[in-house]
């Protein structure tokens, strides 16, 4: 489910688990996996993060895997979430996303914590719109939020839970860089070749300097984060929203089959 390769000094991470990149368990084990190989690697000097299936960086959760799941593993499922996006987002080396597709709820996440956003045009959205199913956005995200973009743009992602264009996403600084589409990922590794020409120690006080204090906030403002986000799953609102969901893919998987 997961590619890696490697050119030179950077590495290239792709989820590849069709059709959506829906993070069920065994995606998130494999590509934190993937991500920590890379990632201690000392010949790496940076990282693409993208997805080989067309049309889409990662749809979010895959929420039939999680409704099956019992509840310590759902809060081991979360926690090991939450550590991947809390290693993209500390990494020692630039870690850049190529975006070329929807990227919802937990894809739009993994996209957020990288140190940059390489958007592709189209008609797809980057939104974290977990509280249209009831679920607030984890403290560590809205930090990962903050340090991204504007209190206006917080509050409408998290709190009205809008799905931005590629267009409206690189206005506000959701992503960093616009380009054709299909064309984010070369672009991303465009980034990444430069960085890695960068003075390595120069280029990492940089980067500790921008992003230290947001990765220490994560360590904190995720304590018990399993847990928390287990207790709002549950909730009856959540489950009612999260059952309306899955009886629509339930529907769409039968008309599909016929």
């Amino acid at each position: 489910m997961i590619n890696v390769r490697t050119d030179g000094r950077v590495a290239t991470v792709l989820l590849e688990r069709p059709k959506v990149n829906a993070l069920s368990p065994e995606l998130v084990a494999e590509l934190d996996r993937a991500v920590t190989g890379v990632l201690t690697d000392s010949a790496v000097g940076a990282v693409v993060l993208g997805s080989a299936v067309p049309g889409v960086f990662c749809a979010g959760f895959d929420l039939t895997a999680l409704d099956a799941l019992g509840g310590e593993a759902f809060e081991r499922f979360f926690d090991g979430f939450a550590r991947l996006y809390r290693r993209l987002f500390g990494a020692p080396v630039p870690v850049v996303a190529a975006v070329d597709g929807h990227a919802l709820a937990g894809g739009a996440i993994l996209a957020l914590a990288c140190d940059r956003r390489v958007f592709g045009r189209g008609a797809w959205g980057f939104g974290l719109n977990e509280v249209d199913l009831g679920l607030p956005l984890p403290a560590g995200v809205v930090r990962m939020l903050r340090a991204a973009a504007g209190p206006g743009v917080v509050y409408d992602a998290s709190a009205l839970g809008r799905v931005f264009s590629p267009e409206s996403a690189a206005g506000c600084g959701l992503a960093s860089r616009l380009v054709d589409p299909g064309a984010a990922l070369d672009a991303a590794l465009e980034d990444a070749r430069e960085l890695v020409a960068k003075p390595r120690e120069a280029l990492a006080e940089i980067r500790r300097v921008l992003r230290g204090d947001d990765v220490e906030a994560l360590a904190r403002l995720d304590h018990g984060v399993g847990a928390a986000f287990r207790r709002w799953w549950t909730s009856p609102a959540c489950t009612e929203r999260r059952q309306a969901v899955l009886a629509r893919l339930a529907a769409r998987r039968a008309g599909e089959g016929g």
